[in-house]
């Protein structure tokens, strides 16, 4: 669709709406005329000059239901009700009512003037075309939204994909397509951070705007389970340390798996290294609970002399470095953010096989029917089967 409308050159509001109405099954073989006809390349030719009012805004080619319904009613006198039940019986295909349609068309046709070879010219014409002509007003109404959407992407690249993150949240395909257009057109999509993050996806203004992950859109973790996280952060700033985050958040609400999804995901990196913060997960979740507990016995706090108040000495939790190979911090990543943020597993291996590859396999599509393409790829699944006749076969995601 993006190289047809390269090669189209919109000019006005009507050819997006013909290309929306054009670019499906049985149409699209006429999208080629369409183009030529509007860049000058080939004459635009009418089947008979008095339908030439009707195909003169789609340079001579039958694009909408509506236009079948015209040149049923100005070529063989038919009410538009009338010329609907035509059309419809024509989508259906059926053998009686259509012998019947014929022939009442032709009848009404010489009524008007045209000869018989036109008239049946003429409904040769339109018949297949009204099984599958599109209604114009659907047309009209998904080129506006095309037309607004493309407007917004192309001047406000950041908020149009911020909106479309939020829009598809929980729906892990949609995300990583949508990161994948972010890296495309260079806007950096920054993984989930405690000290950084919204609930939702937000715009993040450092040297250049950037995009950051939403806490509440990890896998496993809801709104409500990361609102206490944002609470006090917006009451006390970022955390400084993983006692500070214990002594101030109010976990008591929060699940393990919550927070274990938070630490896989890379969110508390701020606070730790994951492997460390995973290994201590029992212990954090105690202090950050047991500190809820006495601060509303009012314990949490002693005095001096002076009458000044001091947070109680808290006990350190000593994270102690635990190593997580690369393989497994991604492997989480994808797993509960649905993308490869940090890094692909693939990108080095990439980077070597890119002189012996002709595409990457998220790079072909229908384009390519008949060439011979070489792809690398990473294996992610494999299953193992056995056909009716009993022969072994695998199935393998690239």
């Amino acid at each position: 669709m993006r190289r047809y409308l390269k090669e189209l050159k919109p000019a006005n509001f009507s050819d997006i709406a013909a290309m929306v109405a054009l670019y499906r099954p049985g149409p699209k073989e006429h999208i080629p005329t369409f183009i030529r006809a509007k860049q000058g390349l080939e004459p635009i030719s009418y089947p008979h000059p008095a339908l030439a009012g009707i195909l003169e805004e789609t340079h001579g080619v039958i694009v909408y239901q509506d236009q079948v319904l015209f040149i049923v009613q100005a070529f063989a006198g038919y009410t538009l009700g009338q010329a609907d039940i035509v059309r419809k019986a024509m989508g259906k295909k059926i053998p009686d009512i259509m012998r019947r349609e014929r022939i009442r068309f032709l009848e009404g046709a010489e009524k008007k003037g045209f000869s018989r070879e036109v008239a049946e010219q003429v409904f040769d014409l339109i018949e297949p075309f009204a099984g599958y002509a599109f209604n114009k007003a659907h047309s009209v109404s998904y080129a506006m939204i095309a037309y607004q959407t493309a407007y917004l992407k192309a001047n406000y690249p950041v908020e149009y994909m911020t909106a479309l993150f939020i829009t598809n949240s929980g729906q892990q395909d949609k995300v990583a397509a949508a990161v994948a257009d972010c890296n495309r057109l260079g806007i950096k999509v920054l993984p989930p951070d405690f000290n950084s993050s919204e609930a939702n996806f937000s715009i993040e203004c450092n040297e250049k705007p950037a995009i950051r992950f939403g806490l509440a859109d990890i896998k496993n973790v809801g709104v409500n389970a990361v609102m206490p996280v944002l609470t006090a952060r917006r009451a006390g700033g970022p955390f400084k340390s993983i006692e500070d985050f214990c002594r101030r958040t109010d976990l008591r609400g929060t699940n393990k798996r919550v927070i274990e999804s938070l630490m896989k995901a890379g969110a508390m990196d701020c606070l730790g290294s994951r492997g460390a913060l995973l290994q201590q997960i029992d212990r954090i979740l105690w202090l950050s609970q047991n500190e809820q507990g006495l601060r509303e016995k009012g314990q949490t706090t002693m005095f001096d002399l002076w009458g000044a108040s001091v947070a109680t000495p808290m006990p350190e939790i000593g994270l102690q470095e635990v190593d997580v190979p690369l393989k497994e911090r991604l492997a989480w990543e994808k797993e509960l953010l649905g993308v490869y943020l940090s890094e692909h597993p693939f990108h080095q291996a990439a980077l070597q096989l890119s002189s012996s590859t002709t595409a990457l396999c998220g790079q072909i599509d229908i384009e390519m029917v008949g060439q011979v393409v070489t792809v690398a790829g990473m294996v992610s699944s494999v299953r193992q089967g056995f056909t009716k006749s009993r022969r072994p076969f695998v199935s393998a995601t690239l």
